[in-house]
């Protein structure tokens, strides 16, 4: 058989010689596809199936009518199909599948947004160019897109209309832990209307930034830190080196994740006193009254030594001398 056909010409070609092609549509419904071969036993096939030639060989891939095809092949055993054969390169071929599967009510969203990233990916539409073809408003492909960024395991409850697409494109933005949360909190409520799911969102977006800012902070100071260790000195971290003195016979300073500078000192001064370190102590408290008098510094809530000193009326100012930096 000649690979150059008409268009118009319709062609009955062995069922065998038909391969189907690479379609948006995975899944075909048993029951819809038995519905469909009755209807043309009864009726005949009103639309023949769109195929192209594949080069070298006597095969023929299917382009448009995949159902059509697997219900006279599959149901009613014909063994020709009616094609329309056409010379078509893999662009245009993709162009015709897809505004045939996106003009069908059956199409599930997720199948929907990989048919809509493949024409991105192959062929670089943007979602203009996908909207002309596929016969739907730009906003449309531009949130089945979107739906590609929820978790695989959400992405099949948004397939199986189990998760409402308006709450699965709400949490997008999540990461696929928040979305996985967001979704357990929707499974165990009786009712979460949008606006209300919209605010559980919200909460966990902030943490999610508050998060990675932290994270963005400790990679800043990795990186600084690295930068300096490869110039020979280390401004900070354990391998810096102040040349201030230390006491080995003084307590070791406790620090938490949670600290300020403030309340180390705070805290280490009250530790020093009950020890009986005073002369340490006194020193170390010149230097964090200045801080606080210069208002590098504040005193922490709860402070023991603040509380101490409230009934000590014979404390005096402090003095502090500014200079200007060299």
């Amino acid at each position: 058989m000649a690979t150059k056909r008409s268009d118009a010409k319709i062609y009955k070609i062995p069922v065998a010689q038909i391969i189907p092609g690479n379609n948006d549509r995975k899944v075909f419904d048993q029951a819809k596809l038995a519905e469909l071969a009755a209807s043309i036993a009864e009726h005949g096939l009103a639309q023949p199936i769109t195929v192209r030639p594949i080069a070298g060989e006597q095969k023929y891939e299917i382009v448009a009518g995949e159902r059509r095809f697997r219900a006279i092949s599959e149901v009613l055993g014909w063994e020709t199909a009616p094609c329309i054969v056409r010379q078509l390169n893999d662009e245009e071929a993709s162009a015709i599948m897809l505004a045939e599967n996106t003009s069908r009510v059956d199409l599930d969203p997720i199948s929907e947004a990989n048919a809509y990233a493949l024409r991105v990916e192959r062929h670089g539409w943007d979602a203009k160019k996908i909207a002309e073809v596929a016969g739907v408003s730009v906003e449309r492909v531009r949130g089945r897109l979107q739906l590609l960024l929820l978790a695989e395991d959400i992405q099949h409850y948004v397939k199986t209309a189990a998760f409402p697409i308006s709450h699965a494109l709400a949490m997008v933005e999540l990461d696929v832990n928040r979305q996985r949360i967001a979704m357990r909190v929707f499974n165990t409520a009786k009712s979460m209307p949008l606006l209300r799911f919209q605010e559980v969102v919200a909460e966990l977006y902030a943490q999610q930034i508050k998060e990675s800012q932290i994270s963005m902070f400790d990679l800043e100071f990795k990186l600084i830190n690295e930068a300096q260790l490869e110039a020979g000195f280390a401004r900070r971290g354990k391998k810096a080196r102040t040349g201030a003195p230390i006491n080995p016979q003084l307590p070791p300073v406790k620090v938490t994740t949670k600290d300020g500078a403030a309340d180390i000192l705070d805290r280490y001064i009250a530790e020093l006193i009950q020890q009986g370190h005073e002369d340490a102590a006194a020193a170390i408290g010149t230097v964090y009254n200045a801080l606080v008098a210069g208002n590098w510094m504040g005193v922490p809530a709860g402070s023991v030594l603040a509380k101490a000193a409230s009934d000590d009326t014979t404390a005096g100012d402090v003095a502090i001398e500014k200079v200007d930096a060299e």
